[in-house]
């Protein structure tokens, strides 16, 4: 498959590595000729230096031959123009853009196309998403994954030496803990195991498991881990994100929030917009803020400005002044992403990677209602809503032959949510929880096309 994706810089570089890791063919079309030599020495791919709304430029990436077209430049016009020329080459190319500017999507959140590009995606909206399913999941340390389907999560666990899955072979761990989940995968010293039942787990190993909705309570009990349903929030920072992760709240719950802006006129604006809200007008670096507001009162913090810096600097310092949890946005720097987990911060959002995973979803195909990465894009988790014309619907798993690539994690089924057996038939209407590691995507892909 061939994929041409218009723009160098985050989004484009990470989606283009986790197509490339799968074998696609990719080409990249950057306008920059000093960026387009780093992509080129960096990437095993295609790249064409020129602006994506030249059309001899598109011929050049040969979109009329490419299965799809991803425009994520930082230039909304251009990416506009660009899917609009690419339909007039080739009317079968899928054209996928991101959209920042709410005067082209509605003040109301997306709307299913725009000028008839087949899909569109807002950055600043999907961190948004990512952030409410984290707190709406109880703000778990580290990383939590919600599914659009299913009502199961993933979380990623760190073994500790006296944790219970320390030591143990994952066939015998539900049965020692008494609970249901499917351990997905294992990051081992930053390297990627898809596990089997005899797969012994080490103290330093990370796991994503898949947790069913009235099982993990139980689950995060046993690793020392406690839900926290947040009755007071502090969102710094009246950013494009804060704007849509309100939306996503109740009205209702408005009234626990409080939003610190040091612009007068945004923080007016946000005043206006959410009337329940309490907006405080201040420099959120201010060391006597905490205080005066009584921040340390505060269930959680959610740091969103455009500056990475102040929101890892504000998450960290509100966790030593007894705010109980703390999510970070990233939105210039994934370096950050790493740095952030070291520092006591309970959640990281990259908004680079909430972006490339929904566009991941759509290049998947209509049966992938969701899609994850892990680890680095080591990983990838699906959601795939079977149908009657797939190979697999009617087939028991024992007989479906993953050569040990993926991991069926989780099932539910008229509304149940199962733990994957051999036995077990595969019906239409199912939604399968599946991971695989990314150079295996393709084939897995393959199994559940």
């Amino acid at each position: 498959m061939k994929d041409v994706i218009l723009g160098a810089g985050k989004r484009g570089t990470l989606l283009a590595r986790h197509l490339i890791q799968e074998k696609r063919d990719v080409v990249i079309i950057e306008s920059d000729p000093k960026r387009a030599k780093e992509i080129q020495n960096k990437l095993d791919c295609m790249v064409v230096i020129g602006s994506g709304t030249d059309i001899e430029k598109l011929k050049e990436a040969e979109v009329q031959k490419a299965s799809s077209f991803v425009a994520v430049t930082d230039s909304d016009e251009v990416n506009l123009v660009a899917c609009g020329l690419v339909e007039t080459i080739e009317t079968k190319v899928n054209t996928i853009a991101a959209i920042r500017n709410l005067t082209y999507t509605g003040k109301e959140g997306l709307p299913s196309t725009v000028l008839g590009i087949n899909y569109i995606v807002n950055p600043e909206a999907e961190a948004a998403k990512s952030i409410f399913n984290i707190i709406d999941h109880g703000v778990f340390h580290d990383v939590v994954v919600t599914f659009n389907e299913s009502s199961m999560a993933l979380y990623n666990i760190h073994v500790g030496d006296r944790s219970p899955f320390a030591r143990q072979n994952v066939a015998n761990c539900r049965t020692s803990l008494k609970t249901e989940f499917v351990i997905a995968a294992i990051n081992r010293h930053g390297d990627g195991i898809v596990p089997s039942g005899n797969t012994v787990i080490y103290p330093g190993d990370i796991l994503s498991i898949v947790v069913f909705d009235n099982d993990k309570d139980t689950l995060l009990t046993l690793i020392g881990q406690k839900k926290l349903v947040p009755k007071k929030i502090i969102i710094v920072g009246g950013s494009k994100i804060a704007r849509f992760l309100l939306k996503d709240f109740s009205p209702g719950f408005h009234k626990n929030i409080t939003l610190v802006e040091q612009d007068p006129q945004v923080a007016q604006t946000f005043a206006d917009l959410f009337p329940n809200i309490l907006v405080v007008q201040s420099d959120i670096t201010d060391e006597s803020i905490f205080e005066d507001e009584r921040f340390s009162s505060y269930d959680l913090l959610i740091s969103v400005t455009d500056n990475d810096e102040l929101n890892v600097i504000t998450s960290s310092y509100a966790k030593q002044v007894s705010v109980q949890k703390t999510i970070a946005l990233i939105k210039n720097n994934n370096n950050y992403v790493r740095l952030a987990s070291h520092m006591g911060i309970d959640s990281v959002i990259s908004v680079s990677e909430a972006t490339v995973d929904s566009l991941l979803k759509y290049l998947r195909g209509s049966h992938v209602s969701s899609v994850h990465s892990l680890f680095g894009g080591q990983f990838e988790i699906f959601e795939f809503v079977i149908s009657s014309t797939m190979a697999v619907s009617g087939k028991k798993i024992k007989d479906i032959n993953m050569r040990n690539k993926g991991v069926i994690a989780g099932i539910t089924s008229k509304g149940k949510n199962l733990i994957p057996t051999g036995a077990y038939r595969i019906e239409p209407g199912d939604i399968l929880i599946v991971c695989a590691g990314r150079e295996n995507i393709g084939f897995i892909s393959q199994i559940f096309a």
